[in-house]
């Protein structure tokens, strides 16, 4: 007698395709969390030096706060005056032993962009190689509530010892670029400027993003732990501030 073999039926085969294609979606998935969990262990290093820096540079400035931005813009050009060299763009990458932004962009601003530079945020989506030239574009920023004009306009740089909770006042954190996703609808600001307040707080290893607290200490938060459904930052501070006085109102 003659064996016949039986072979797949459409259903079966159409099985096998979705069986297949699950797995896959599941391995995507497992790798681009591992991928972004990588990204954010090397952002996390790359803050604590950062706040290892700006802890070295209170010290050595008898308390003094870098300022958050430069006077003017923050392009190649004006970040290489002399007036802005405390900005703390400028002054933090030299106590971790790189050239300051100001250096870099009069010489080569791409070096900005490499890994290797201690401001570069891995999984960032820094601009497109054309629009790179023009002005460095920040995925870390200071937190903008700590420095205010005064009634006369004037800005100044800010003492440590008029932050009346170190441990849980933010001095950096992720912020967001003009192609970040944002993971709360409220949230806004993302421009890559070097300064930022909660609403421009970028989340982006696994919808969480990395905060840096004055006495040094990093925490990995997410965008609601920070804001409000409706974009308001949380009040009252408690577990986080942002101002110097944690009964200010950060709004």
């Amino acid at each position: 007698m003659k064996t016949r073999l039986r072979g797949f039926t459409l259903i079966e085969l159409l099985i096998v395709v979705a069986i297949v294609g699950a797995l896959a979606a599941i391995a995507m998935s497992i790798s681009k969390s591992a991928k972004a969990k990588a990204q954010q262990t090397v952002t996390m290093q790359k803050m604590k030096a950062l706040g290892t820096a700006f802890s070295t540079y209170v010290s050595e400035k008898n308390g003094l706060l870098p300022y958050e931005d430069a006077t003017g813009t923050d392009d190649w050009t004006n970040a290489a005056k002399p007036e802005n060299q405390e900005a703390w763009y400028n002054a933090l990458p030299k106590l971790m032993h790189a050239p300051s932004v100001g250096e870099i962009g009069a010489t080569n601003p791409v070096k900005f962009y490499d890994n290797a530079y201690p401001l570069y945020v891995p999984g960032a989506p820094y601009p497109s190689e054309s629009k790179r030239l023009g002005s460095p574009s920040f995925a870390i920023g200071m937190n903008s509530r700590l420095q205010r004009k005064s009634e006369d306009g004037v800005k100044g740089q800010g003492r440590f010892a008029q932050i009346m909770d170190p441990v849980k006042t933010v001095i950096f954190l992720e912020r967001g670029l003009p192609n970040d996703k944002k993971t709360m609808a409220a949230q806004r600001g993302f421009d890559g400027s070097p300064k930022a307040n909660a609403r421009a707080f970028a989340a982006r290893g696994n919808q969480k993003g990395c905060l840096i607290f004055a006495d040094g200490h990093i925490e990995v938060h997410a965008a609601s732990d920070l804001l409000t459904a409706g974009g308001g930052i949380v009040v009252p501070q408690t577990s986080i501030v942002w101002t110097m006085n944690p009964e200010s109102d950060p709004n």
